[in-house]
């Protein structure tokens, strides 16, 4: 059996994926590592895998899931900046981790496309590079930010860059790297927790990528959750875990079907209080972390901030997705979802208690939505899931 190491952004929308492919190695007799930070050792722990710690660097810290405060003004970051600020996390993360394999190396590393610790790693143990995409998957149709920096940054700033590399790569025993190799590379097998539908120009994709979709697993979050009411529709509201300090639009969702006939469950996350939100009626249930995988098999609707896990997750189980995106990742994916039918997008300084209550109705009687979903939710299944990606990995780890 195999020494695997899943390296990826400590940050659930990064970790849940992964660990769900690593049940399945570890089921298999593999033995698994996933080095990672103290907040998700627990987490880890429960896959199967060994939760290889390491201390958050200083590279890493408050980027990789930032708790925005509703006050926080984000500053304006370059793509120059966050490729130097990437390229400083690798070199801090892959000293981490090789410190911790020292003597005990994987034959097979696995990392995730934001983590390019994993690609210093798989050229210094001279691995092949197998990548997660827990986003978009990248290719010549739809480039990946090192390759829109290409296109957009003058000439001096590309040499600092370019010099940048080249430095990273020394200190880790490496030979220079040109730039555009660097910036243009692909795997040597890629993996996306999406399905080759979702993806734009997925049909340009050759077969070194595998879309296996959304990779679902039982949690350690997971309660035994019931709805309340099972004669009512749900509605599930999340932010997920960076984006929830949103007290205002929490009680717009409020006003919106506190008379209406739905039961709401909502996760609000830790930095709101339910005191914020006034007075809270009887079809209103508040979670600080809900159990979303078992609230969306319940779910009639979905109003989502659109992280790519939350989308599939929604799909997975065909419910209509209300896509508030809160920065532009989110909204390429909430793009997505409105060019294949699959739901609404709002622009969050837009949405009002009226505006939601009409596109939540008028999403659950669109017939062609529903046929949509149901589409979407059978290439989900055909797709393999954890399963199709753990016979992925296995096949490069016995080559």
């Amino acid at each position: 059996m195999a020494h695997i190491v899943i390296l990826c952004l400590p940050g659930h929308g990064h970790l849940t994926p992964a660990l769900a492919v690593a049940g399945q190695l570890v089921d298999r007799g593999h033995r698994v590592t996933v080095p990672t930070v103290e907040q998700y050792r627990e987490q880890v722990a429960a896959s199967g895998a060994t939760a290889a710690v390491y201390p958050v660097p200083e590279s890493q810290r408050g980027v990789t899931e930032p708790q925005l405060d509703r006050n926080t003004q984000l500053p304006e970051v370059s793509l120059p900046e966050v490729f130097r600020m990437f390229l400083r996390q690798a070199d801090d993360v892959a000293t981490l981790v090789e410190s911790l394999v020292d003597g005990d190396r994987p034959d097979l590393l696995v990392y995730d496309q934001l983590t390019w610790a994993g690609w210093l790693l798989a050229d210094r143990w001279q691995l092949p590079h197998v990548v997660l995409y827990p986003s978009l998957a990248t290719n010549e149709h739809h480039l990946s930010f090192p390759e829109q920096l290409l296109r957009t940054a003058d000439g001096p700033t590309l040499a600092v860059l370019a010099a940048t590399v080249a430095a990273t790569r020394g200190k880790h025993g490496l030979p220079a790297l040109g730039l555009h190799e660097f910036a243009t590379r692909r795997p040597d097998q890629g993996i996306a927790f999406l399905t080759r539908s979702f993806q734009p120009r997925g049909d340009t994709f050759d077969d070194r990528f595998e879309f296996v979709g959304p990779c679902l697993w039982e949690r350690i979050s997971d309660t035994g959750w019931r709805p309340q009411r099972t004669d009512r529709p749900l509605l599930y509201v999340s932010f997920g875990t960076a984006f929830n300090d949103q007290p205002e639009f929490f009680r717009t969702v409020i006003d919106a079907f506190r008379d209406e006939p739905w039961q709401v469950v909502m996760a609000i996350g830790t930095r709101v209080s339910a005191g914020e939100l006034g007075e809270i009626p009887a079809n209103v249930e508040l979670h600080e972390f809900a159990p979303q995988l078992e609230i969306l098999r319940h779910a009639s609707v979905f109003i989502t901030h659109a992280g790519m896990g939350g989308v599939q997750e929604g799909l997975s189980f065909g419910v209509p997705l209300i896509c508030v995106p809160q920065m532009p990742e989110q909204q390429g994916n909430a793009q997505r979802v409105v060019e294949l039918g699959l739901g609404r997008r709002m622009l969050p300084e837009q949405v009002t208690a009226a505006d939601l209550r009409t596109a939540v109705r008028e999403l659950l009687a669109d017939p062609v939505v529903q046929d949509r979903l149901a589409g979407m939710r059978a290439d989900i299944a055909a797709a393999g899931g954890a399963a199709r990606a753990a016979d992925v990995l296995e096949r490069f780890a016995n080559r």
